[in-house]
């Protein structure tokens, strides 16, 4: 596969678009951890490449679509050679729209996260909780907030087979072992639709990546799509938190969504979804990157606006004693 095949897959795959530093590197949100332009694709077609130096997630096609889509290496070969269907002449790409079927979880990899996640429940509640709990309430989140949301605590970081939730095996590059799937210690926060758990993400107290996307679920979700109502106006943000903000902040009467990254969520059942709302208030961070953001919002809903925090994101408001209901009402207004 040649480097511009490369990018159109990634783009395709996670509905990100990667804009043009140099010419053969493009930067944007990486697919696993977030971010801005932390993930870096270059297209020199001698050795076309992917890496985010955040979770140092790297590789070529193959590996992408081995990590991201969690197959086996023959599967990945395949589609990654028919791949090169996406490309014009080598040079300029043609950008695939994004995807428009999303599936949910793997069935034994539902069920799994849906017993961690309510084993972490619990575990917020309880003594191993106790420091989370105060960071949580530290940002103004209520426990009724937290409770209604299902967020817990996985209190000590573990391995589990990736076999017992139905993932693939995979070989430890460095001792050459079956690798484990990871469920480090942080703040467990669910992501539901139909009454599935769609995605899991962990918010770590140290190290990189902040947030930790549980490998096997959905990875272009959007937090609490199952809120938005036809008519009803919605908030749009990035971070899991600043909804629950919005939605704490307004009495649970506005919907409030969450693309988990600048680059998430990038998807027309997402977009056909919003698009009934009667406003979608794009309140990204109140800085370049979260105002470059939301231009594919504004590009995209003919019922978006840019609803600008005062400063830092919605959370830093609330921190700061704002009243969100008023702010939300003035932008529905």
């Amino acid at each position: 596969m040649n480097g511009h095949a490369l990018l159109a897959m990634i783009e395709r795959e996670t509905g990100n678009v990667y804009r043009k530093k140099t010419t053969h590197e493009y930067a944007g949100a990486c697919p696993w951890c977030g971010g801005v332009d932390r993930f870096q694709v270059w297209v020199k077609d001698d050795r076309p490449h992917y890496w985010c130096r955040s979770c140092d997630r790297k590789g070529d096609a193959i590996q992408f679509l081995r990590d991201f889509r969690n197959l086996p290496f023959a599967q990945a070969k395949e589609l990654a050679e028919a791949d090169d269907l996406y490309v014009d002449d080598g040079s300029t790409v043609k950008r695939a729209p994004c995807p428009a079927r999303l599936d949910a979880p793997a069935p034994t990899w539902e069920t799994m996260a849906a017993a961690f996640v309510k084993e972490c429940y619990g575990n917020l509640y309880g003594e191993s909780g106790e420091k989370a709990m105060a960071w949580l309430n530290g940002r103004r989140l209520a426990a009724e907030t937290l409770y209604k949301a299902g967020i817990g605590y996985n209190p000590v970081e573990r391995y589990v087979e990736r076999e017992s939730w139905g993932l693939p095996p995979a070989m430890s590059k460095k001792s050459g072992k079956p690798k484990g799937l990871w469920l480090p210690r942080g703040i467990v926060i669910p992501w539901f639709l139909d009454d599935q758990v769609w995605s899991v993400r962990i918010r770590r107290p140290v190290g990189d990546p902040k947030y930790y996307l549980l490998p096997g679920g959905q990875t272009r979700g959007l937090y609490r799509a199952g809120t938005v109502r036809a008519g009803a106006p919605v908030v749009l943000v990035e971070g899991e938190f600043d909804a629950l903000m919005i939605v704490q902040g307004t009495g649970w009467k506005v919907a409030a969504v969450a693309t988990g990254s600048t680059g998430g969520a990038r998807n027309h059942r997402w977009l056909m979804r919003l698009a009934t709302a009667s406003v979608v208030l794009v309140a990204y961070d109140a800085d370049e990157g979260g105002d470059k953001a939301a231009e594919y919002w504004l590009d995209s809903l003919p019922n978006a606006r840019r609803w600008r925090p005062y400063w830092g994101d919605v959370s830093d408001m609330a921190k700061d004693g704002v009243d969100l209901a008023a702010w939300v009402s003035e932008g529905v207004a």
